[in-house]
């Protein structure tokens, strides 16, 4: 798996340029991934900038994938600035205000409607919305961390309530320009079979809908764990294409598949860098305190993950071969919250720098930032 390294005298230079902590993102290992995406996956990419809306990075994917995933008028915003036209975004999210609906309409966002309500609340905007229909099969994929499907949710129409979707597009058909249909089945998918699975039922919905459809949106949520597992996106390229084939072949409907990745193209591309600031034993534990942790990176504390998902892999960069040891990683914050976990790693000694890697995606805006008043950390870029 590519990832991004960092020697101890580029990371020491970088502290001195910036203060500790900060994460450090490495843009070429970001563009390799998405190079892989591109030729493994039969879709057009889009990146979802939740995972990481560091402005250099998203200006860095122009040319290199199909557009973006944004969830708010904040998100389609970032993409303007960035460079990004607005035919080029697709806007999600079960909360989309009704100031956000009429700002995606106006601009030409494309728009992936979560209810009926909303369906009929683009169709009176007074100019022709493009609307993906995002639904809720009833099928419920098992090897997703966390799962977006098969059960109640704010997120996308219920299968069951697809007939009513199918009248709201025929009787709204002069004031909605109907894309096609899109699935999120959830996150920190690492089977191949559960993919597919997914897969499966999306298609099997586009094809009970009963009306032409241009695109597919299967979602995203291709897992990347700490411990460095991933999904095999070169399995689920050919196990799609051949879904594909044969629907295309069965239907007639010459649709266009599009997939949504975010931590998996950039979390890999990514470091987070913060200093070893004490350490002290307590009652058979060695515990090492770093100067930032949760606050700046709650994503990597596990608190917000199964029970059973690996924990975060942590190198010494400044020290990578010391002996190793295995020791309680925390924060600076006034919580037992605030914890990485006990990870093996080289022994760390006071003044080390030490780096979380998968850093890429939902950290530093994933994070309470504003907790207990620390600055916020850097973002350091690696152009080239």
């Amino acid at each position: 798996m590519s990832r991004v390294s960092l020697t101890a005298e580029a990371a020491g230079a970088l502290a001195q340029q910036h203060g500790t902590p900060f994460y450090f993102y490495d843009l070429p290992v970001l563009h390799e991934r998405v190079l892989r995406a591109k030729t493994a996956l039969p879709a057009t990419l889009l990146y979802a900038v939740k995972a990481n809306p560091n402005a250099e990075l998203v200006r860095s994917l122009h040319g290199l994938v199909g557009g973006l995933d944004v969830s708010s008028l904040g998100e389609v915003e970032l993409a303007l600035r960035c460079g990004w036209r607005a035919e080029q975004l697709s806007f999600a999210g079960p909360g989309k205000t009704p100031h956000e609906l009429q700002q995606a309409v106006e601009r030409g966002v494309l728009i992936s409607v979560e209810s009926l309500r909303e369906l009929s609340a683009v169709a009176a905007m007074g100019k022709r919305a493009r609307v993906r229909l995002r639904l809720n099969p009833s099928h419920r994929t098992q090897a997703y961390r966390v799962s977006m499907i098969g059960g109640p949710s704010p997120f996308g129409i219920d299968e069951e309530e697809l007939a009513l979707a199918t009248e709201h597009l025929r009787r709204h058909a002069a004031a909605i320009d109907f894309d096609g249909v899109h699935v999120h089945p959830g996150g920190q998918c690492t089977s191949v079979g559960a993919f597919a699975a997914a897969a499966a039922a999306t298609l099997d919905l586009v094809e009970r809908l009963g009306l032409p459809v241009r695109t597919v949106n299967f979602g995203g949520g291709f897992g990347v764990l700490g411990s460095g597992e991933e999904l095999d996106i070169e399995a689920c390229g050919r196990r799609l294409g051949t879904m594909l084939e044969k629907f295309r072949a069965a239907t007639g409907q010459k649709i266009e598949a599009v997939l949504e990745l975010g931590r998996w193209l950039v979390g890999p591309a990514g470091l987070y860098v913060a200093r070893v600031v004490s350490e002290k034993r307590s009652r058979g534990k060695h515990f090492v305190m770093l100067d930032g942790g949760m606050n700046h990176h709650l994503g990597a504390t596990g608190h917000l993950a199964p029970e059973d998902a690996p924990r975060v892999t942590v190198m010494n960069l400044s020290r990578p071969d010391a002996p190793m040891t295995t020791r309680t990683i925390t924060g600076p914050l006034c919580t037992p919250l605030d914890t990485f976990g006990e990870v093996e790693l080289p022994e760390p000694e006071v003044g080390d720098l030490l780096a979380v890697t998968n850093s890429g995606a939902y950290g530093y805006s994933f994070s309470p930032l504003l907790f207990l008043g620390h600055p916020a950390p850097a973002e350091a870029v690696k152009a080239g």
